[in-house]
Parts: structure tokens; C-alpha cells; sequence
């Protein structure tokens, strides 16, 4: 579509042209609110010292979110991501925590509140992996997994929900793995915890909609290997930045009428 004048309409003069803009948000993909989509919020990453998390932190931090780095135990990864999102020109701060210790998330919370004055954005990254059959698998094999992976994403949440609903505004993405939904031999401590991600994304979503609070589910696929790669369409395993994008759009306010969904990121692995 063109002017008058011959020269070419921009997308907002379009829509508005077409009766679109009161009913769309118009967005010029030039603006520095596209650009930098999650500009001056603040996002806590469990799990983020590396791999995927890694990625999401660095994501937020280039899309202008000050970020919360989160690990279990090694200092020394979650400082270097911590330094990795600064000089992207954010504020970043690297917090120890196990997820799945109550106590350990409250305190990794009120410590990012102290000194970021907020969280408006939360993704449960962390998750616990192991192996044993059902008929091996001890009682504390068993709640190793639960506590990270089910305890964890609760705790999280739980401690960061009131200071979303007191500023109306709030993005949730809980991470769960693809042998949940297609079975793993072995894995049924792993498989089966991180599926409460579905029942609690649904439930969430339905009771913080009104305020403003969305909740979604990301599946990832396979990002490092894979044993044989015919069995993704698109013939490759992802690329953590991937991951990151849709993190990072769902975070933002372009995703702000989508809630209690499940995304599946796998290369066409698995269609649901």
C-alpha cells in the first residue's frame, strides 16, 4: 500500500487505514520497545549458571530486563553470568538457592527484592535429572526429583506472586522436558514430576488472569544431542538461543493474551 505521494504507507498508517487500530496494539518494529521488549523489568532464572538457563538470562538481558541469576551451589558460574547480562548494560545479580529447599528460595527472593525493588518475570528453569527403575528407585531418589522439579516451580511462585498481583503485572514460564509427555525408561521420577508443570500452569493461569499475570508451560526438545536426529523433522537439535526467544517473548508484552498454554520447542519432534 502506498500514499498518495507514491511513497509507502508504514504498518500503523495501514492498519489504521483498514479500522484495525483500536482494536490491535500497534507496534513499529524500529521502536525500542520492540527492540528491547522486557525494557526495565526484572527476571528471576532458576537454574540459569548454564546451558538453556544461561541463554535465557543473557536473552532478557539484551531484550533491557535486569536479571536474576540462579544456582544451587556454584558461585562461580552464576557470577560470570552475572557479569555476562552487566555488560549488556543491565543490572544483574547472581543468588544461591535450591529450588527445592523452602526456606533457601524465600530468602533468594527477598534478597533480589531488596536490591532489584522487584520481579516481574519468573521462569522456573531448574530441574533435576537421574536414572533408576521403578523397582530400585529409593524414597529419596524420588523426592530428590519432586523437590526440584514440582516443590521448586510452587516454591518460586509462591514467593513471588503477591508482589505481581501489588503491581499488576507478572509473566510465569515453568519448564518441563519432553520424556514427560512421550515416556522414558528409568526416568518416572523425572517424567512424572516435571508433568505437574501442566496441571499447575492451567490452574495458575485461571486464578492470577485478572491480575494481569500470564502463566505458560515450555517444553524443550533436544539441545545438546541426540541419538538419532531422523526423528526431528527439521534434521537438528536446537540452539539455545531458540529456546531463549520464545522465553523472552513470552515474557513480554507482546504475549500478553496468551496464558495456561504448553509449547512444545523441539524441531517438530513431538506435536501436540
Amino acid at each position: 500500500m502506498t500514499t498518495n505521494t507514491g511513497k509507502p504507507l508504514s504498518r500503523r498508517t495501514a492498519l489504521r487505514n483498514m479500522g484495525a487500530a483500536a482494536a490491535l496494539p500497534l507496534v513499529d518494529p524500529t521502536d525500542s520497545l520492540f527492540r528491547r521488549a522486557v525494557e526495565g523489568k526484572v527476571a528471576l532464572v532458576t537454574g540459569s549458571g548454564r546451558n538453556l538457563g544461561r541463554a535465557a538470562v543473557l536473552e532478557l538481558a539484551r531484550q533491557g530486563a535486569n536479571v536474576v541469576v540462579n544456582a544451587r551451589s556454584n558461585r562461580e558460574e552464576a557470577d560470570a553470568v552475572a557479569r555476562e547480562a552487566e555488560a549488556l548494560g543491565v543490572r544483574a545479580i547472581a543468588l544461591l538457592a535450591d529450588v527445592g529447599d523452602e526456606q533457601q528460595v524465600i530468602q533468594m527472593v527477598d534478597q533480589a527484592l531488596e536490591r532489584l525493588g522487584r520481579i516481574d518475570i519468573l521462569i522456573n528453569n531448574a530441574g533435576f535429572r537421574g536414572s533408576s527403575s521403578i523397582a530400585a528407585m529409593s524414597t529419596e531418589e524420588w523426592r530428590a526429583a519432586t523437590a526440584v522439579n514440582y516443590d521448586g516451580p510452587f516454591f518460586c511462585t509462591r514467593a513471588v506472586v503477591p508482589g505481581m498481583i501489588s503491581n499488576g503485572y507478572g509473566r510465569i514460564i515453568t519448564v518441563s522436558g519432553l520424556n514427560s509427555f512421550h515416556g522414558r525408561p528409568n526416568w518416572s521420577h523425572v517424567c512424572s514430576s516435571k508433568m505437574g508443570a501442566v496441571g499447575m500452569t492451567r490452574a495458575l493461569a485461571v486464578e492470577l488472569a485478572p491480575n494481569n499475570i500470564t502463566v505458560n508451560h515450555v517444553v524443550p526438545g533436544a539441545y545438546v544431542a541426540h541419538p538419532n536426529l531422523s526423528q526431528i523433522p527439521l534434521g537438528r537439535v536446537g540452539l539455545p538461543q531458540e529456546l531463549a526467544n520464545m522465553y523472552a517473548f513470552l515474557s513480554s508484552e507482546e504475549a500478553s493474551y496468551i496464558t495456561g498454554q504448553t509449547f512444545h520447542v523441539n524441531g517438530g519432534e513431538v506435536r501436540y
